[in-house]
């Protein structure tokens, strides 16, 4: 996932970061699943994509935004995940 720092405030706010991250684990949780892979737990998955996320930032996060991006990450994780499961 790309994420454009100088919006991701504005995405957090409007849903379209939940909402693009969301459906991009769809699809990497639909090839982990046809490869007989199991599918992470969302809070592991999550905390491993805020990391990146917050790593990747070009300067610290605040820390309520970083809490913000850590929710998001972790609904759109859980749906996504959900949705695989829900599929088979």
């Amino acid at each position: 996932m790309n994420v454009d720092y100088s919006a991701l405030e504005d995405k957090i706010l409007d849903g379209t970061f939940r909402t693009e991250l969301e459906e991009e684990l769809t699809i990497g949780f639909r090839a982990m699943r046809l490869a007989g892979d199991p599918l992470p737990l969302p809070s592991y998955y999550a905390s491993q994509i805020a990391e990146i996320v917050n790593r990747a930032a070009p300067a610290p996060l605040r820390a309520e935004l970083a809490y913000e991006v850590y929710q998001e990450i972790l609904a759109a994780c859980e749906s996504a995940r959900a949705t695989v499961l829900g599929e088979g």
